[in-house]
């Protein structure tokens, strides 16, 4: 079963492979890593996973290289979270922002969980075959 920290250690892995860490170039605010980190930090000081606003404010200029097996294994994460939440879906869920960020940075455009991890992985095959393989593959292991 996926767990928050799976997710949170993904981003701090992917933080250390982008080439501006700890370098004054670093600015999370702008970063699509960065701000996964932000909002999960605050989510967890305020105990909230709904932050009204937040996926308004996804960083849209980040073009950085981000490992594709990575990404991968956070949008899977992500997924496993939407699966077994008993929420209301809502798209300022940080979950759903996580997923939206994760995307950004392998796909041109965000693919709405429509409440399946299965419909989910036939609207990621629209956009990108290669990436819905590798989640496919990732969410065997996270649901395991």
């Amino acid at each position: 079963m996926s767990d928050i920290l799976d997710t949170i250690e993904i981003l701090n892995n992917m933080c250390q492979e982008c080439s501006l860490y700890e370098t004054d170039g670093c600015n999370n605010k702008e970063c699509l890593v960065g701000y996964s980190k932000r909002l999960l930090e605050f989510s967890k000081l305020k105990g909230v996973i709904q932050i009204e606003g937040a996926s308004s404010m996804i960083p849209k200029n980040d073009v950085k290289y981000y490992e594709e097996d990575l990404v991968c294994s956070g949008i899977a994460n992500t997924c496993a979270h939407c699966k077994n939440c008993q929420e209301n879906h809502n798209e300022d869920c940080i979950i759903a922002i996580l997923r939206k960020c994760l995307e950004n940075t392998v796909i041109k455009k965000n693919i709405p969980y429509k409440g399946s991890t299965f419909m989910y992985l036939m609207d990621l095959n629209k956009e990108s075959t290669e990436i819905a393989k590798v989640v496919n593959d990732k969410m065997k292991t996270v649901n395991a």
